[in-house]
């Protein structure tokens, strides 16, 4: 197959699942971690991840910008892993890979957050050096997406100059590192990211067990992370690749190691998967085949059906397509729901725009305060359509609240 033609049939290919689990999905509230309250960020302020908001601006809604955004990230790789020398066969387990294939169809920052690291990456590969270190720079800029992203960076350090230009960027984009170089402990994800140790970075006689907690909470996972992917890729150091190659092949299971450590045992398979997706153009090379991104499709395929079908019991007013649900490997789908949505958050939007049409102006009214500020299915659409009503989040049980 050409390049230009096997670039096309990947990208066409990976848009696929993305759209098919996106229908699979349903369609009602913005399903995902980030979605509703990007969407009402478009025209109120205060989101912390300014390029999200621009995307979703753009191109309407957040499902969109992930579906498209993960659609293009697997050709990028591809072009990545071809030109350092690995070959294209990790965009094609990218195209596949679970984690990859639900972010993909969700409203979150996840996949904008790596196609903007990928196309850094293949602007890295130019002859021209000036041009790899704009590459370095653009993959810093996928901090202001979402830095989820961030342990994609660690292929930068194939192409000296590109991870030259993302030092260089770096500080520039330290306000969405502030939970890591600032931490602020009680503060949640956004307040500090050092959440395997009390919020706050651990003392040097506390390193040892803060690093057995981490290979834990890694060996751990559930198996739709496949983090196994993360030592596989080392693997490839044994082949014959150039010396530059062979370090980079140790840096997703660096990356994703540190992941483990910050979160401990609040690590969640999304929060792996920049790691995981660094390392799939390694284990492209170990595996050489193609079709071996069809070994993760009864993978991903189990995910996006118990999701579903756990969305359709738990949000009645969404619209979820009747499918089979494949049910290994269970997937923990009753956490996931909680980290996309929450009950009948379809009904709250629909809730909003009733009353948005028929409270009176200065209205003020009370919602009842939802796990991560979910109550927001109710209270940012009620905003952004009527400015001048007045919300407050009030605790369960309150009386004449929503």
């Amino acid at each position: 197959m050409k390049p230009l033609h096997e670039a096309l049939a990947l990208c066409a290919t990976s848009l696929l699942l993305r759209v098919a689990a996106a229908w699979a999905l349903g369609q009602g509230a913005p399903f995902g971690p980030d979605g509703t309250g990007v969407e009402a960020s478009v025209h109120l302020p205060g989101h912390p991840y300014p390029l999200h908001v621009a995307m979703v601006a753009a191109l309407g809604s957040a499902r969109t910008v992930s579906v498209l955004a993960g659609a293009l990230t697997s050709p990028l790789l591809w072009l990545w892993g071809r030109r350092v020398g690995l070959g294209g066969v990790g965009g094609w387990l990218h195209a596949a890979l679970p984690v990859a294939v639900l972010t993909g169809a969700l409203s979150a920052g996840d996949a904008p957050a790596a196609f903007v690291v990928t196309a850094g990456l293949a602007l890295s590969t130019a002859p021209r050096r000036p041009v790899q270190a704009l590459g370095g720079v653009l993959a810093v800029a996928a901090l202001a997406v979402k830095p989820i992203a961030l342990p994609l960076l660690v292929l930068l350090v194939v192409r000296p100059w590109a991870l030259l230009g993302a030092v260089l960027a770096l500080p520039l984009a330290a306000r969405w590192l502030t939970p890591l170089l600032q931490p602020i402990a009680g503060g949640g994800l956004l307040g500090s990211w050092w959440l395997g140790s009390q919020g706050a970075p651990p003392a040097v006689d506390a390193l040892p067990g803060w690093l057995a907690t981490g290979v834990h909470a890694l060996g751990a996972a559930e198996l739709w992370a496949l983090a196994p992917l993360l030592v596989l890729a080392v693997a490839a150091a044994a082949r014959d690749l150039p010396r530059g190659l062979r370090l980079a092949a140790a840096g997703p299971l660096v990356a994703g190691l540190a992941v483990a450590c910050l979160m401990g045992d609040r690590v969640e398979p999304r929060y792996l998967g920049g790691a995981v997706i660094a390392a799939l153009p390694f284990v492209g090379a170990l595996v050489r085949w193609r079709s071996a991104a069809l070994l993760l499709l009864p993978l991903s395929v189990a995910l996006v059906t118990q999701l579903g079908a756990e969305r359709a019991r738990r949000d009645a007013g969404a619209v979820v397509p009747a499918l089979p649900v494949l049910p290994w490997p269970a997937v923990g789908a009753g956490e996931l729901f909680a980290q996309c949505s929450t009950d009948d958050a379809t009904v709250l939007r629909q809730t909003a725009a009733r009353l948005a049409e028929t409270l009176p102006p200065g209205a003020e009214i009370q919602v009842v305060r939802r796990r991560d500020g979910r109550e927001g299915e109710l209270s940012w659409p009620l905003q952004v359509a009527r400015p001048d009503v007045v919300v407050t989040p009030v605790p369960e049980g309150t009386d004449g609240a929503y």
